[in-house]
């Protein structure tokens, strides 16, 4: 039985990785910010071990990591958060959390959760692990910043790290459909950028396949086979709701509006990710290949408004 450390455990991704690894009958310890979360009173009742804590703050997490395995590092902010508290969580959470890992020394995988924001934007070329990483935003560079944080531990102690590269994770709850039919996604610029998306199922099961089998120090785009042009997403679902085609706008009018850089920069890079890594090395199947099969699944083109 494989004892695990979740660090985000009430996060979107975080309790479904808890879930799954306690109904497997593994030990969990999950660190969150506050216990009074129903999300983390509901993993408690399925035996998770809660620790409250802060990355932020190394004196919170002295001994977390003490008979752990496997780290999942999957703590996140908002990107409209305060740089320097992104900093702080992103790069000096790794470096406290590194810390301990090599303390306890029964840390033999630590897994973190980086971005595709890393990449900034590729434009029409394909984006794999060997592409260069030039970030376009704020967010971006910080976690540029964070990831050669843990790779420096890689090289100078082997440190048993790998990183995944995450595109956007949607699924129950945090669904793109409903933005859409919203009105709450604007497009900024043309649209024809590609951006990723990866089901939150199919993130879970990257997690635990990357824990099992994946190489120690290598990076890994998460992400489907279909990465899709936000203008033909949009464009779908609107269309299969019935309503008008989307209206676009000049990212300076939402600069001017005072949407935080980082939030543009992500809406408008153009990250048209591949995946070959991680299927090829942790031979993964998704179940939605692509986000046309969740379309498809929620909005079925029988059931469409005016299609």
């Amino acid at each position: 039985m494989t004892h695990y450390l979740i660090a985000g455990a009430a996060g979107y991704i975080g309790s479904r990785l808890a879930a799954r690894l306690l109904a497997a009958g593994h030990r969990v310890r999950g660190l969150v910010y506050s216990a009074e979360d129903p999300v983390v009173e509901r993993l408690a009742a399925r035996g998770m071990a809660v620790w409250i804590g802060d990355l932020t703050r190394p004196e919170t997490i002295d001994g977390i990591t003490d008979e752990i395995d496997v780290v999942f590092n999957l703590t996140n902010r908002m990107p409209i958060d305060n740089p320097a508290l992104l900093r702080a969580l992103y790069i000096d959470g790794n470096q406290h959390l590194i810390a301990m890992s090599v303390r306890s020394r029964t840390v033999r995988t630590y897994l973190w959760a980086s971005s595709i924001a890393a990449y900034g934007d590729h434009g029409e070329s394909w984006v794999d692990e060997d592409s260069p990483v030039a970030p376009s935003y704020p967010l971006g560079s910080i976690f540029a910043t964070a990831e050669q944080t843990v790779l420096q531990a890689v090289r100078a102690y082997r440190f048993p790290a790998i990183i995944l590269r995450m595109a956007t994770v949607y699924g129950p709850d945090r669904d793109p459909l409903e933005a859409i039919a919203s009105g709450q996604l604007t497009i900024y610029g043309n649209g024809r950028n590609f951006v990723p998306h990866i089901h939150v199922d199919d993130a879970v099961e990257v997690l635990l396949r990357a824990a099992e089998v994946g190489q120690i120090g290598a990076i890994y785009n998460v992400g489907d086979d279909e990465p899709l042009r936000l203008i033909d997403l949009v464009s779908e679902v609107r269309r299969r709701l019935g309503m008008l085609p989307p209206r676009t706008f000049d990212p300076n009018v939402g600069l001017r509006a005072g949407i935080d850089r980082s939030v543009i920069g992500a809406l408008t890079a153009s990250v048209r990710l591949s995946n070959a890594r991680m299927r090829h090395d942790l031979g993964i199947e998704l179940h939605y290949p692509g986000l046309r099969y969740w379309i498809e699944e929620r909005l079925p083109l029988e059931l469409a408004v005016g299609v």
